[in-house]
Order: C-alpha cells, then structure tokens, then sequence
C-alpha cells in the first residue's frame, strides 16, 4: 500500500475510528510511514479534534471571554473560582542569596472525559511515575490531582501561589487533551468537565499564563504533554550561555517544557507512557548535582524526535515574570 493510499484510507477512517480510539489511526500494516506521511495523518488527526470540537470552537470566536477566569476579588476566599493576582516582578534580595528552600511538584493527568471526548491511557501512568521520580531524586514534595476539573486545577495552583515563598522551587505537569484554534492560534488545555459543546470549562494558554505569574517562587517550571502545547513554550526562546546556578537563583525563572510544537502531538505510547512522558522520566533518572533546564530538553527533544515526527520546545513566559538571564535548576538535594 503506497503512503498516498494509505493516508486517503486514514481521511475516511478517522470521523469512524479516530474519535473512538482517543484520535488513533488503524495500526499501521507494514510498520510507522516515514514524517512527511506521519506528519500527514496527525493533521487529519486535528481536523478530526475540529469537528469534535466544532460547537465549543464556534462560541470562543462569539464571545472569547467565555473560558476567561475572573482575577480574585476582596472578598474571595480559598474557595472561590479566581485567578489570585500576580505576585509581582523580581526576586526579593532576602531569597535571592538564600540556597532553594522547599521544593513542591504539582501534577495533573486527565484521562477520564465526558462523551464524546475520547479517553486517553497514559495520563495517569505518567503523572505517578514522574512524581515518584522526582520525589525520589529530587526531593520534591509532590502532589497528584487525575481527572481534575478546571475549578480543580484553577484552585490547586492557586493554593500553591498562598503557599509558596519566593526562595521555593515549584514544578507543574500537565498531561491530557488540548487544542489550538488555527484562526487565533490561541491553545487550550480541555480539563475532563471540558464540553464539545462549550467552551467555558477550556483553560486558555492566556490563563495559563496568568495562573504561572501568580505564583510567587522565584523558580518555576511547567512541562505540558498535550497537543499543540508548544504555543506555551513561544515568548521567548533560551539562546546564549546560561548564568551560574548562583546567579540564575538571584533571577525569577518562569519555564515551559513541552511535548511538542505547534503541531498535534502523539497520542502513541511506549511502556505505558506517552513517547515525550518516557524520555521525561530517563532525563530524570540521569540527572545528578544540578542541571540546567535546556540540558533536559535537549536530551528530551532529541529522543522525542528521533523516535516520532514530533519536535518538543523549551521557552521562558517573559508574560508570568521570567527574567533575561533566568533558568529551572534541576537540583538534586545534598545527601
């Protein structure tokens, strides 16, 4: 069967198989076609995602405040469903000559969503490895929330951003569905209450923003494994020497790693993890002393890439107060 045949085969079989099957095509007969054709049957893949999703599209281009979260009031409480307010530029010169103080992990995997949003299998395998991983390696103290709803995920960060200080080192994963709008190119993250038929439970790369902005510690990370996640990863791309450790602590470093660029990314797994999810976790078990974000990515990138026609990204979200010079540290606690 010649790659042209077989993606025409795909075109019809995915409105069928592909929403059914989280997105995935038949398996292929004579093994994975090479990127030029692989790349062809992820953008049938999204046109798929399009017309699933064609009715919550229809009322963002309406009226685009539907999915935005109201910045926290006065009178609002730990309950209430609001962006806390941005926890302002710069490292205090206090934190700034302090070594990190805690370091905490925030991990999110979606996986069981409403009809007709197809389930996904890996999210929950990932989030419980990578927490292990890091707890074990890195010290963190992790916390896992599966299948959380956008009002779960709005007010777990928002807890982090009251709990943390600014000499703290915080780590947020994301694995679930996601979508971008072509027209805008906005992305979303869609939490399991996320609707075919609304958009107001979507989570926008813009809120995103402003939910990593709140929180106050001067390192943080968020690592995103979902499609079109590399709209995160955007506002400024890393270039240059990196500053010493000890420099880099004096600077707010606000990061994004994720599992692809700005094209659908794979729902395939390996070992039970999504392919990006299980080169994260052998990034993790090589690391030792204290290594620079881009290293990981690196590492990250080139076996993401050399095993799927998928390009990770690694940015700063100057927009959530990442400062020129800053970098993550991936540090492993003096024993």
């Amino acid at each position: 069967m010649t790659p042209r045949i077989l993606v025409l085969l795909l075109v019809v079989l995915l409105p069928a198989t592909g929403l059914a099957q989280g997105f995935r095509p038949p398996p292929f007969m004579a093994g994975v076609p090479g990127r030029a054709q692989m790349q062809a049957i992820e953008m049938q893949r999204h046109q798929a995602r399009t017309l699933l999703y064609r009715e919550a599209l229809e009322e963002i281009r309406r009226n685009p405040a539907v999915v935005e979260v109201r910045e926290c009031a006065a009178g609002d409480d730990e309950q209430s469903l609001c962006l806390p307010k941005a926890a302002g530029g710069g490292v205090p010169a206090a934190a700034a000559a302090q070594p990190t103080a805690r370091r905490i992990a925030l991990l999110v995997g979606n996986f069981q969503y409403r009809h007709p949003i197809p389930p996904l299998e890996t999210p929950p395998h990932d989030v419980d490895r990578i927490a292990a991983a890091l707890g074990r390696k890195l010290g963190f103290e992790v916390r896992v929330l599966k299948n959380a709803t956008k009002a779960d995920m709005v007010r777990a960060v928002a807890a982090l951003a009251r709990e943390v200080q600014p000499a703290d080192s915080v780590f947020v994963y994301y694995a679930g569905h996601g979508y971008l709008m072509d027209d805008t190119n906005m992305g979303y993250w869609i939490p399991v209450d996320g609707s075919v038929k609304t958009a107001a439970q979507w989570i926008s790369n813009s809120d995103i923003s402003k939910l990593l902005g709140a929180i106050p510690a001067r390192q943080l990370m968020l690592v995103s494994d979902s499609c079109f996640s590399g709209t995160l990863a955007r506002e400024q791309s890393l270039g240059g020497e990196a500053a010493p450790p000890g420099e880099v602590l004096r600077k707010r470093s606000v990061l994004v790693l994720s599992s692809g660029g700005e094209e659908p990314v794979s729902d395939e797994g390996k070992d039970g993890h999504s392919i990006f999810a299980w080169h994260f976790l052998r990034s993790l078990d090589q690391l030792g002393g204290t290594t620079l974000g881009r290293e990981v990515f690196k590492v990250v990138r080139k076996g993401v890439s050399d095993d799927f026609p998928q390009q990770p990204q690694y940015g700063a979200v100057v927009s959530a107060g990442h400062e020129a010079g800053g970098e993550y540290l991936f540090e492993a606690p003096a024993r």
